[in-house]
């Protein structure tokens, strides 16, 4: 009787599928028509006396002009998306630098609020791109000589479970400061005149609370799992038991966690240098033992997304054309470094996106135990993102690491429109 029935689930199957590609074209071209990116380098003044606290207001400032559709029109019709952020910081040779990549609608928002919390920085609009420096594509960056080491790293335990952030770094006295951005710019200057080692954190804000329901979630299940509970002990006796100090200290940490706005978040990066002097160790491991600073074994932690990384070999599965795979891995890292890309807003765009020897899919698979048909990234709120990037410190030492503006900045210019020019398009 199903059997009569074939061409009704065919048409099904076709609608999903075309309901997908159409979706996948209008916020493609959204996209490409409304978000038009601007990068600004981030020049930092001789002396920042802020911490990352005033970093943090600054993401709060993002997450309020966030936007979404509203609409069926808005989404099916004009393909709106919630627009992205990339915070970037990249040593060409030994010299970090800061950039931030904006929507070009945002930019007047975005300036007033560093200006706000940074009167003395200068946001500087880049006449060329950093990474045109390099071939465009990874075939040609090969033919010149270049071997690249590049990954995504993923969180090892659910969102609602917090990274070490700068509170933990803070100290009462002013000779005790630390300031965790240091060990990056330290491993970043480390960097040999010709080798590149880039980094971008790609942020979008969140619409709504669905990722604390799944902290809340975890929370309740703490407090079952946690509470006061009977147990036996090796002589066969019972007895009652309470939380122990860090259990309860946990489920306080996840809670502060949920406290404050999200952004889901995508943390890139490259190395790359000349074949004569790549260093593929330092490639896999520097910017993954920079980031360990923030690790907490009772908490949360940065780890390689294995799935997405540019190592291939017999070992790995599929276990067959391990060069090939290579290759693929390579070029699908570099091209999505340079475009800033996030993950796929749909199934079908993760389909079309599919290249030989590398689908991809698994890559987007960011946190462990989402299942494949669920692509996103992990969430960061604002206080992890402040911490994992700011403006350096008084407290480091970087004078001959990063290059800085030699005047003081009076101050943000008068009359800087907030929302936008006369007639331009506010956010939806």
């Amino acid at each position: 009787m199903a059997m009569e029935y074939w061409w009704f689930w065919l048409f099904l199957v076709l609608s999903y599928i075309a309901r997908g590609l159409w979706l996948t074209y209008v916020q493609e071209y959204f996209k490409r028509k409304d978000i038009k990116p601007r990068l600004f380098e981030i020049k930092i003044p001789r002396e920042v006396q802020k911490n990352p606290r005033a970093m943090e207001q600054i993401f709060m400032s993002i997450h309020t002009i966030r936007n979404a559709p509203t609409t069926p029109q808005d989404k099916w019709w004009q393909g709106e998306v919630t627009m992205w952020f990339s915070l970037e910081i990249a040593s060409h040779g030994g010299e970090p630098h800061f950039y931030i990549r904006i929507p070009s609608r945002h930019r007047n928002m975005i300036e007033a609020a560093f200006y706000a919390q940074y009167p003395d920085i200068e946001l500087a609009e880049s006449g060329e791109d950093y990474v045109s420096y390099l071939p465009p594509t990874y075939d040609r960056l090969k033919e010149e000589g270049y071997e690249l080491f590049g990954n995504e790293l993923i969180l090892k335990k659910p969102d609602a479970y917090p990274i070490r952030t700068y509170s933990d770094f803070e100290s009462q006295l002013e000779e005790w400061q630390l300031d965790p951005i240091s060990t990056i710019l330290e491993t970043m200057a480390k960097v040999k005149p010709q080798e590149n080692l880039w980094m971008q954190i790609i942020i979008r804000p969140t619409i709504d609370d669905s990722w604390k329901k799944e902290g809340e979630k975890i929370v309740r299940e703490l407090k079952e799992k946690s509470g006061r509970r009977q147990i036996q002990t090796p002589l066969g006796e019972f007895v009652m038991i309470d939380r122990s100090p860090g259990e309860i200290e946990v489920m306080k940490a996840v809670d502060k966690n949920l406290e404050k706005p999200g952004f889901y978040t995508l943390i890139r990066y490259l190395y790359i240098a000349p074949k004569d002097i790549f260093d593929k160790n330092f490639g896999q491991r520097g910017i993954i033992s920079v980031l360990n600073q923030y690790s907490s074994e009772s908490l949360n932690q940065f780890k390689h997304n294995i799935k997405a990384w540019t190592n291939a070999n017999i070992w790995f599965w599929p276990h067959l054309f391990p060069k090939k795979r290579l290759r693929a891995r390579q070029r699908r890292i570099y091209a999505n470094y340079i475009a800033r890309k996030m993950y796929d807003e749909t199934f079908m765009g993760a389909i079309l996106n599919m290249k030989f020897f590398h689908w991809g899919i698994g890559a987007q698979k960011a946190v462990e135990g989402i299942g494949l048909f669920k692509l996103r990234e992990f969430v960061l709120n604002t206080e992890e993102l402040a911490t994992i990037f700011h403006p350096p410190m008084k407290v480091v030492l970087t004078g001959p690491l990063i290059k800085r503006t030699e005047a003081r900045k009076g101050g943000p210019p008068a009359g800087l429109p907030i929302y936008g020019e006369e007639g331009e398009k506010l956010p939806g």
